[in-house]
């Protein structure tokens, strides 16, 4: 992914070179199955490449304050831009607290915020990463190209040229002019830029761990992943461990442009996170905000471009995030420890209008919420939050239910523990992302009994609790562990219909009994047709998934139903 994206780094910088600012160009990246594509508008030509000016560097050289790079190389000074960070969280903090939304001070306060890309430059400059000294020596030898610059770029771009083209027979002739130019061949291939080539991981065969076979590796290639680097890459460190987590960007079908314009704004969503995040978080986000942030870029393109012609699912023009988890194992030196991968979740549907793409915002939203409050250093909390990366990055629904089973005990919990308002999901939304991905489940969620029974449960459970925790007056008990007996009974039907039945019995009997005493009914009873439709229900899907499904919803909150202000 480094390599495609500083190609397409590359390949745009030659571009405004040669065209006029009025004329338009399109690079697009592209996943070619066992390659990745770097489409182009019209073909690069010979003679655009011999009469190139001296090409800035488009990979900045690390210093730090008073450093600076020899021959005005463009740089990123790691001091300053600590500096900058710090000063504009603190300017937050102190305007946020005075309430500024709104009014000249936010516009102030939004223009001291730092580049979109400043974790990158904290990242590299981290010494413990061990990662600028091989990055500047890598990103120097520009300076050396750059004097017979013609002759390198074409030997560069035909390492690329065609997907059957023979690598080796390109880096020969690369190799020619770097001893003519005195440029060094080949860089070591370090882990930053390589996190699949540590010690002990190239074996052909799992038969042995040395620690002498990290490669060599060809400098245009080393050159090209220190420019993508810049385009692709998210590094976030997590509060809890301190590791550094990178995201790299993999593309299905994405413009240079749109790539982007989403990517800043994903930048700018991931450091205006409240507070530090820990491992689990920090994955959950990063898909659900780079999900939203090309939602966002859709939705101004539609208002502003007639000609937007990508797709405006997110999971349709990227497939995810290549994921390298770099743990301090020793005082001074972060070690590559994981590899992964997490997919964007796929909860598009069919997007025709703006109207649709505000809808899906607003769940990502709505889900965003939730986990924010979500404690991953309790071993509960982190429970949850592995069942629902499962759930967002595989789409299996049984994880999410599984989050939503253990959900509905710590929004009871956290109400009872004093908080006046807890995030959940709404009815509305929860159906339709059902609608989207899990169409066989529809009927259950639309049928009318089964609404009215999980009316029941939320109006045992949470409306009574938040009642109670915001001091309003509370007609009713609090039915507590409601949702943890119905998960638990819900894998035996006889056991569930029962479990089910004696709380629609003791909830409709006190309904009975508060309009004999109080005078008062605040909420409906459960009839005996809508019993009859769980029973059909249960017998057509299995009990387990309308245990599932009645949990699901009866924790949910109607759009109607007030929320306290947090």
């Amino acid at each position: 992914m480094l390599v495609a994206y500083g190609l397409a780094t590359l390949l745009d910088h030659i571009f405004r070179q040669v065209k006029d600012p009025t004329e338009r160009w399109r690079i697009v990246l592209e996943d070619g199955g066992g390659h990745y594509l770097v489409r182009l508008s019209e073909p690069v030509r010979e003679e655009w490449v011999h009469r190139l000016p001296a090409l800035r560097n488009p990979a900045p050289m690390i210093v730090r304050r008073g450093q600076a790079a020899a021959d005005n190389e463009p740089t990123r000074d790691v001091d300053e831009t600590w500096a900058q960070v710090k000063l504009w969280g603190e300017q937050r903090r102190v305007l946020a607290e005075q309430g500024v939304r709104g009014t000249d001070l936010e516009q102030q306060l939004r223009d001291l915020e730092p580049p979109t890309d400043w974790a990158t430059v904290v990242f590299l400059g981290d010494f413990r990463m061990q990662a600028d000294g091989i990055y500047n020596r890598i990103a120097s030898q520009w300076n050396k190209v750059r004097v017979r610059l013609a002759d390198h770029l074409s030997a560069i771009l035909a390492l690329f040229a065609r997907a059957d083209s023979d690598a080796d027979d390109a880096l020969v002739m690369w190799s020619k002019l770097a001893k003519r130019d005195g440029i060094k061949p080949e860089e070591t291939a370090s882990q930053l830029l390589n996190p699949h080539q540590g010690k002990g991981l190239n074996e052909s065969k799992a038969n042995a761990l040395r620690m002498d076979n990290i490669k060599d590796r060809p400098w245009p290639e080393e050159y090209l992943k220190a420019v993508g680097l810049w385009h692709c890459l998210t590094p976030r460190q997590t509060m809890d461990t301190n590791d550094w987590k990178v995201y790299v960007v993999a593309p299905l079908r994405l413009s240079w442009q749109a790539h982007q314009e989403a990517f800043a704004r994903f930048n700018r969503y991931l450091w205006r996170e409240r507070g530090g995040q820990t491992a689990l978080k920090t994955d959950i986000s990063s898909v659900l905000l780079f999900s939203k942030a090309w939602l966002d870029y859709v939705e101004a393109a539609w208002r502003d471009d007639d000609d937007f012609d990508l797709p405006a699912a997110p999971e349709k023009v990227v497939a995810g995030f290549h994921v390298a988890q770099f743990k301090l194992l020793s005082r001074n030196a972060y070690t590559m420890v994981n590899l992964s991968f997490l997919s964007l979740p796929a909860w598009s549907g069919d997007l025709r209008t703006r109207d649709d793409v505000v809808v899906l915002q607003g769940i990502i939203d709505e889900h965003l919420e939730v986990i924010r409050g979500v404690d991953e250093t309790h071993s509960d909390g982190f429970d949850l939050l592995r069942r629902y990366r499962d759930f967002v990055s595989s789409g299996n629904w049984d994880a999410f239910f599984d989050f939503a089973a253990g959900y509905s005990h710590e929004i009871v919990r956290r109400l009872n523990d004093g908080a006046r308002y807890v995030p959940t999901f709404t009815t509305c939304r929860l159906r339709r992302l059902m609608m989207t991905n899990r169409k066989d489940l529809t009927p259950i969620v639309e049928n009318s009994g089964f609404q009215n029974v999980a009316y029941a449960i939320r109006h045992a459970t949470i409306i009574p609790q938040t009642r109670k925790a915001n001091k309003q007056d509370n007609l009713y008990d609090v039915r507590y562990g409601l949702g943890a007996e119905l998960k638990r009974k819900g894998t035996v039907r006889d056991e569930f219909v029962a479990a089910l039945t004696d709380f629609i019995q003791s909830y409709n009997q006190e309904n009975v009994q508060k309009l004999e005493s109080k005078g008062q009914q605040m909420r409906k009873d459960v009839r005996t047709d809508d019993i009859a439709e769980i029973v059909r229900l249960i017998d057509e899907y299995g009990s387990e998934v309308v245990a599932n499904l009645l949990i699901a919803y009866g924790y949910a909150r109607e759009p109607r139903e007030e929320q306290p202000n947090s």
